[in-house]
């Protein structure tokens, strides 16, 4: 049986298309059809859900505390090019971590291990990290994070930070 299904490849059986993910993801590629949108080098959120389904290429637009919020609609992955999706690279989701290492810098100063710091991206999807600080006076028990952060090597992210998790208050509409 298995002979048989080496015997075909090239003959109509063909691989499956690529399963996308929902997630934030570096493009390497230019998106076919939409090569003045989507260029490689860039940040896009992909969606799968309900109207975006199978798959939907979002742009950042704003960044409000160093999160990115992406513009709707996006852009249907075209049904010719569903294997785009294998040039992308997946991104650590934006949020808290802790670090795993000491980080020094030039000119002194420091983050220690086990910090608290927030992953962010620049467009072009350079991952950024901020530290977590308390602020003086203590007004209130927040933690803040500044706008301003050192850029990363994404190859060096997984070694560098492991995810936390927090409660995330709901909207007060």
């Amino acid at each position: 049986m298995q002979v048989d299904l080496v015997w075909r490849v090239g003959y109509g059986l063909r691989g499956m298309a690529f399963e996308y993910k929902p997630g934030i993801y570096k493009t390497t590629k230019f998106l076919p059809g939409h090569e003045s949108e989507i260029e490689p080098g860039q940040l896009v959120l992909i969606r799968t859900d309900g109207e975006f389904a199978p798959a939907s290429v979002l742009k950042p637009v704003s960044n409000t505390n160093n999160q990115w919020q992406f513009q709707m609609p996006g852009i249907k992955v075209p049904s010719n090019s569903l294997n785009w999706g294998d040039t992308l690279v997946k991104l650590p989701h934006e949020g808290f971590y802790r670090l795993l290492e000491e980080k020094t810098f030039d000119g002194g100063g420091r983050w220690l291990v086990n910090a608290i710091v927030q992953l962010g991206y620049t467009r072009l999807a350079e991952p950024i990290l901020f530290i977590a600080q308390r602020r003086s006076p203590l007004a209130s028990n927040d933690l803040f994070f500044s706008d301003k952060g050192v850029k990363i090597e994404l190859d060096n992210v997984d070694a560098l930070i492991q995810p936390l998790a927090w409660y995330q208050e709901p909207n007060k509409s």
